[in-house]
């Protein structure tokens, strides 16, 4: 069976270079002439661990190709519509890129395929699509199926999400999709079968639902957090006793300085959008964006008091840049926010991320007084305190005889990485989020 993929951002070219690891013969498809030539060098334009290596061995093995054309399309039996479908600014979903897509499929498309809607795209999309463009789906000289399979990969881990699903969802009434879905998924589902099928409609919703449920779980637990720190109560403990009930879980209980990202903000604000168009009330869902931003606003309110009016003549260190770790991405990343908030009040702020800081450096580049560094310790003793803003490994057992030398010796740790018994030994002060 051949797969052509179309779109290589992290869902294209993941998808894509699984399936081509599997033994499928894949083509991705991009109309960035550059990115093609980079990905078959085997050179990811971002950063997702070992997915340069799978390329490099799928294109050995020829089960891989790139290209910037449409022309081979008809030579494949499966589509995968992968584009981006970014914020309007309303909070509507911009489809641009994916009628682009079907516009160029219509005047290309000649043969009987299967395309699969793999973009986040808001629920009746589907339908939308065929009825849209009948030159496709309503051609009696060939049949084209068309059906909803949301991603569900989380950046820095997407091989393994992919590879090892918790759930493959097919939105989909027809059989023929069906059938060939479980051949394309077996060798990601023969522990047991994780294909669960549903409406299109249903398949589109689900995917706006997941994101928002695990973005309502954190702003959960930041909110929590705000009352431990009004309290004697402890944001660690509280997460301890409610994640060891079974109905629960512990996944996504962590309480920090708020959710970032490509996904979970866009999707909530789709989400909320969907229920207006629909006159459907929803004060839960309306609420999440709000309690996010305010938990920025909360950890930002902490370092300002701390310092009072000595701000302007305070140098801060900033660990981490991306909105997550093991990964280069930036986008609504709470770490850039915060210091966008930080740098007109401080003297200074040194930036160091192990993997993002060039793609950070252009979205911060009109702050004057900021300055990116090599190592995590460069310029400590130039600072007067620390603030930790995205958790990657690296920073989880910081070398404490070096941060002793901070001048103020304080830690404001956005993520609560750290023990303050242990910080205390080296009289360094720890300023958590209700701990």
């Amino acid at each position: 069976m051949n797969i052509f993929i179309i779109g290589t951002g992290y869902v294209g070219l993941v998808t894509g270079v699984c399936f081509a690891d599997a033994g499928f013969s894949v083509t991705c498809h991009d109309i960035d002439e550059s990115r093609i030539d980079r990905l078959k060098k085997g050179d990811v334009p971002f950063y997702e661990p070992g997915l340069s290596e799978m390329i490099l061995n799928s294109l050995a093995a020829k089960n891989l190709s790139f290209s910037s054309s449409l022309d081979q399309v008809n030579n494949h039996d499966v589509i995968f519509v992968c584009v981006g479908t970014p914020d309007s600014g309303d909070g509507t979903s911009d489809l641009t890129a994916l009628n682009i897509v079907f516009r160029s499929l219509q005047d290309k498309l000649t043969k009987d395929a299967l395309i699969f809607i793999k973009s986040t795209v808001p629920m009746g999309t589907n339908q939308k699509v065929v009825k849209n463009y009948p030159k496709l789906f309503q051609n009696t000289k060939f049949n084209i199926e068309l059906a909803s399979n949301p991603e569900f990969l989380k950046e820095g881990d997407a091989i393994n999400d992919f590879k090892k699903p918790d759930r493959i969802i097919v939105g989909t009434n027809s059989k023929k999709v069906k059938d060939i879905s479980y051949i394309l998924y077996k060798p990601f589902n023969w522990q047991r079968n994780r294909l669960v099928f549903m409406s299109p409609d249903s398949a589109e919703l689900t995917k706006y639902a997941a994101n928002s449920m695990l973005a309502m779980r954190i702003t959960f637990m930041n909110e929590l957090s705000r009352l431990c720190d009004a309290s004697q109560a402890n944001i660690h403990e509280i997460r301890n006793g409610i994640g060891s009930d079974k109905r629960v879980g512990r996944d996504f209980l962590y309480s920090g300085i708020g959710y970032g990202g490509s996904c979970f903000p866009k999707d909530v604000a789709s989400l909320k959008k969907i229920f207006e168009q629909d006159n459907v009330q929803s004060d839960l869902i309306s609420s999440i964006d709000k309690a996010n931003e305010q938990q920025i606003n909360y950890f930002f309110e902490k370092i300002t008091k701390h310092f009072d009016d000595k701000s302007s003549s305070k140098n801060l260190l900033i660990w981490g840049l991306s909105f997550k770790p093991n990964t280069d991405d930036i986008r609504e990343s709470v770490s850039i926010k915060l210091v966008k908030k930080l740098s007109p009040i401080f003297k200074k702020l040194y930036l160091y991320d192990p993997i993002a800081a060039s793609n950070a450096e252009p979205e911060l580049k009109t702050f004057r007084n900021l300055e990116f560094i090599d190592s995590q310790y460069d310029m400590v003793e130039d600072s007067n305190a620390l603030i930790l803003c995205t958790e990657w490994k690296e920073f989880w057992h910081p070398d404490l005889n070096i941060l002793r030398n901070l001048k103020d010796r304080i830690i404001f740790d956005g993520r609560n990485l750290y023990d303050p018994l242990d910080l205390a030994k080296f009289n360094i002060s720890h300023v958590g989020i209700g701990t």
